[in-house]
C-alpha cells in the first residue's frame, strides 16, 4: 500500500468550512429567539412526550420558543458536520456518513470539537486503509455502501468509546470551564491574544487557527470568543483606511483606492481587504494591525460582548450582548490601528516617482499653453 502523507491544514479548513453555516444559522436562529422571547425562552415550553409534544407555535412565546429549538438542534449538529468535513477531505464520500455518526457522538459525550476533529483524522485513515483492501469483484461495490460505513464505524466508534471518550471529555470541560470562568482583565487577555491573531496574517494560518477555536467555542456554547474574533478581524482594514485619509501623501494613488474598498470589506468582516498593504509594508502594517486589532479584542471580551454568529461584521451587531461595547472597541481597534500606521508609514517611492512625473507633464503642458499664446 502506497504510504499517504499527513496533512493536517487542508482536512481540518474544509470541515470548518461546511461547519461555519450550522453555527451561523443556530446561532442566530437563537439570538433572535432570545431577542424576541426573553433570556428564558429555552424553558419556556415543559417537557412533554418528546421536547415539541407541548408546543403550541400560534402564540408568540410558543413560536420563539420553537425557533429557539432548531437553532438548538442545529448547534448540537455543528461538530457533527466538522467531523464529516475532516473525514470528507481525507478519505472522500465514504468518510461522510461515519463522520457524521460519530462526531454527534463526540458531542453527545462532551468530548467535544477536540474529540471530534481526533476521531475525524482516525476514521479517514481507517477508511483509506479499507480502500486499499483487495477484495472479489461482487463485495468491491459493496465496499462504499455497506462494508466501509459499518465496519469503520463499528472499529472506531467502539476504539473512541472505550479509549478516547473519557480524557477528551474531561480536557473539554475543563478548557470550557477556564474560559467561563475568566473575568476581567483574565477575559481581556484572552480576548487581547484571539484578536493578536487575527491581525496577525489578516487570513494567513495564524488568523485561520484563532478563527478555528472560536468557531469551535461557538458550537460548544461559549460565544465570547467569537466576538474578538470578528473585531479583530474588522479592525485592520478600517484602520487602513484610517490611515489613508490622515497621511494621503505617503501612499501610492492606486493605495489610496484599495482604501476606499478596504473599508466596506472591514465593515463586512472580511480581513483579506488589507493584504495589497500588508504585503507592500509587511512590518509596518502588521505592527499596527496587531495593536489595533488586540486591544478591540480586549476590550470586547473583557465587556463580556457575546456573539452568536461567526461571521456577518456590523449586520450582526444587533445580536451581540452589549453590542455597545463591540461599536467602542471597533472604533477604539480601527483608530489605534490607523493612527499608528498613518504614523510609522514611510512615504511611497513610486508615488514620489509618479508625483515628479505628473509635475514634469504639468509644467511641459503651461509651457506649451504660453508658447501658443
Amino acid at each position: 500500500m502506497k504510504k499517504q502523507k499527513f496533512e493536517f491544514k487542508r482536512p481540518v479548513m474544509t470541515g470548518i468550512s461546511y461547519m461555519i453555516p450550522v453555527v451561523v444559522a443556530g446561532g442566530i436562529l437563537g439570538a433572535l429567539a432570545t431577542a424576541f422571547g426573553g433570556v428564558d425562552i429555552g424553558n419556556f415550553v415543559k417537557p412533554g412526550v418528546t421536547p415539541w409534544s407541548n408546543m403550541n407555535a400560534f402564540t408568540w412565546m410558543g413560536f420563539w420558543w420553537g425557533v429557539h429549538q432548531v437553532g438548538a438542534y442545529a448547534m448540537n449538529f455543528a461538530v457533527a458536520v466538522l467531523t464529516a468535513g475532516i473525514t470528507y477531505a481525507i478519505s472522500g464520500r465514504p468518510g461522510i456518513v461515519p463522520g457524521l455518526i460519530l462526531g454527534y457522538v463526540s458531542t453527545d459525550t462532551k468530548a467535544g470539537f477536540l474529540g471530534g476533529i481526533l476521531i475525524a483524522f482516525i476514521l479517514g485513515y481507517f477508511i483509506n486503509f479499507m480502500k486499499s483492501w483487495k477484495v472479489p469483484k461482487w463485495m468491491a461495490g459493496l465496499m462504499p455502501v455497506l462494508f466501509i460505513p459499518v465496519i469503520s464505524t463499528f472499529v472506531c466508534g467502539m476504539g473512541f468509546l472505550l479509549v478516547l471518550v473519557k480524557p477528551m471529555a474531561y480536557l473539554m470541560t475543563h478548557f470550557q470551564n477556564w474560559i467561563i470562568s475568566l473575568n476581567g482583565s483574565s477575559r481581556g487577555l484572552l480576548g487581547a491574544v484571539i484578536g493578536a491573531c487575527m491581525g496577525f496574517d489578516l487570513g494567513g494560518p495564524v488568523n485561520k487557527t484563532a478563527s478555528l477555536a472560536a468557531n469551535a467555542l461557538g458550537a460548544q456554547g461559549v460565544f465570547g470568543p467569537l466576538s474578538a474574533k470578528i473585531v479583530g478581524g474588522m479592525t485592520p482594514p478600517i484602520g487602513a483606511f484610517i490611515a489613508v485619509m490622515l497621511a494621503k501623501k505617503k501612499f501610492a494613488r492606486s493605495q489610496i483606492e484599495m482604501a476606499k474598498t478596504a473599508f466596506p470589506m472591514g465593515l463586512c468582516f472580511i480581513t483579506e481587504g488589507t493584504l495589497p498593504f500588508a504585503a507592500a509594508d509587511p512590518v509596518r502594517f502588521i505592527i499596527s494591525s496587531v495593536l489595533g486589532s488586540s486591544t478591540a479584542g480586549a476590550i470586547v471580551l473583557a465587556m463580556g460582548v457575546e456573539c452568536p454568529a461567526t461571521a456577518g461584521g456590523i449586520f450582526v451587531i444587533p445580536l451581540m450582548t452589549h453590542p455597545l461595547w463591540f461599536i467602542v472597541a471597533l472604533i477604539v481597534g480601527s483608530l489605534i490601528t490607523g493612527v499608528v500606521y498613518a504614523i510609522i508609514k514611510k512615504p511611497d517611492a513610486d508615488e514620489k516617482v509618479d508625483e515628479k512625473e505628473n509635475n514634469k507633464d504639468a509644467e511641459e503642458s503651461v509651457d506649451f499653453d504660453i508658447e501658443q499664446l
